[in-house]
């Protein structure tokens, strides 16, 4: 098995970072985060969604690196690294540290009501209803149609995507979160001899292409399907929130958020598959 050519698939796609109401079991459990914006935010449905995603990669990872060696055990073990709980936790902590406690309320404030909270559930639904492969493709095909149909909505779209840098920011976080991936493998004795960081590092760059186009068209079919039902005025208000000192950071605490998370699962989803492709065949 060429184990690079095969890493390097693998690790495609381990980013993701745009996209939650927290139940009141789970909020015990998210200490020293600003509760009310979680559920403003609808992280924790989102985070469900998120770790479906990320359980369907993780469970994947046994074809491609060590094929019938994994069973019941890996998914065991892919399903405590994608926890829900564990990655809202973790999000909450860094948007915490990120946010004063004046602007995560006047966030959870914008996004309780009005053009913020239909936002919040076409983003959160959108996101739902796209882990089914066919409405992604659907999705897809029909923002490349949105220029003609409405080009009004499509350049606010468009506007909102470059306002927030959601290509840029998310295309970064895949290639960290790529990165994370091979430095659990190498850590875990999976690549023989060890790779430096300078050899990782010229790995993911080689994915910057695929990783930027993948992530184009998902984002691009995703904010269509998400905003399309919604009036124009929505998209401008939001629009204008993003641009809100407020709006700003949580974004930004988002994004970092979001890539603390994707890393650190990344990291231990390759810690963990090196155990498997390591072990001996006896």
């Amino acid at each position: 098995m060429n184990v690079i050519k095969t890493l390097a698939a693998a690790a495609i796609g381990l980013g993701g970072l745009f996209g939650g109401q927290v139940s009141a079991e789970q909020t015990p459990a998210v200490i020293d985060a600003p509760v009310p914006l979680l559920q403003a935010a609808r992280i924790d449905q989102l985070m469900q969604i998120v770790a479906t995603e990320g359980a369907r990669h993780g469970l994947g990872l046994e074809a491609s690196l060590f094929p019938g060696r994994g069973g019941p055990a890996w998914e065991l073990i892919v399903s405590h690294i994608q926890s829900p709980e564990r990655m809202t936790k973790r999000l909450g902590q860094v948007l915490k540290s990120e946010l004063s406690d004046d602007d995560a309320a006047a966030v959870a404030a914008y996004l309780s009501k009005g053009a913020g909270a239909r936002i919040v559930a076409r983003e959160v639904d959108t996101r739902l209803e796209m882990l089914d492969g066919a409405v992604e493709a659907e999705a897809k095909r029909v923002s490349t149609e949105l220029r003609d149909a409405n080009p009004e909505q499509a350049a606010l779209i468009d506007a909102l995507l470059n306002s927030l840098d959601l290509l840029g920011a998310n295309v970064s976080g895949g290639l960290n979160a790529n990165f994370a991936f091979y430095k659990g493998l190498d850590d875990g004795g999976a690549l023989t001899g060890g790779l430096g960081e300078g050899e990782m590092l010229a790995m993911v760059w080689a994915q910057e292409e695929s990783v930027r186009s993948a992530t184009e068209e998902w984002l691009h079919g995703y904010l269509t399907r998400a905003y399309a039902p919604l009036a124009e005025d929505d998209l401008r208000d939001y629009l204008a929130f993003s641009a809100t000192r407020a709006g700003k950071r949580y974004f930004a605490a988002m994004f970092a958020g979001f890539g603390a998370v994707f890393e650190e699962t990344s990291y231990d989803l390759g810690l963990a598959a090196a155990r498997f492709m390591t072990q001996d065949d006896a």
